[in-house]
């Protein structure tokens, strides 16, 4: 089940909210007015993560996250790939197993753009 988690940073709460589970995680971003700006679902958190990446600037993406260049005196970041995969019906299933916490705008938006990227 995702979980809201507390918010320890300087972005405000209103902007950016982040939810985790087990295995996954959702970051939504707000424009001003609170509808969403952009989410991010990370699943098969610690192995071979993968990525579903919304924009209202962008194309929805799914992709696998990999290391990036580590550069000297800087922690280990991690990047989407810019190559998109297959995202399929079982990984919206996931989604929906573990999202019954979330305001039901929110799913309800993000499951519309997760089943449109199916479509194409």
């Amino acid at each position: 089940m995702l979980k809201k988690l507390a918010n320890h940073s300087l972005i405000d709460s209103r902007d950016r909210v982040k939810y985790a589970s087990d295995s996954m995680s959702l970051t939504i971003w707000y424009n001003n007015d609170s509808s969403i700006f952009a989410f991010e679902v990370v699943y098969d958190l610690l192995m071979n993560e993968k990525c579903f990446f919304y924009s209202r600037k962008t194309v929805a993406r799914y992709s696998n996250i990999i290391d990036d260049e580590s550069k000297v005196g800087r922690s280990k970041k991690q990047i989407i790939a810019n190559k998109d995969i297959k995202f399929d019906q079982g990984r919206i299933d996931e989604f929906i197993s573990v999202s019954k916490s979330l305001p039901l705008k929110s799913k309800v938006f993000i499951l519309s753009i997760m089943r449109s990227k199916i479509q194409k």
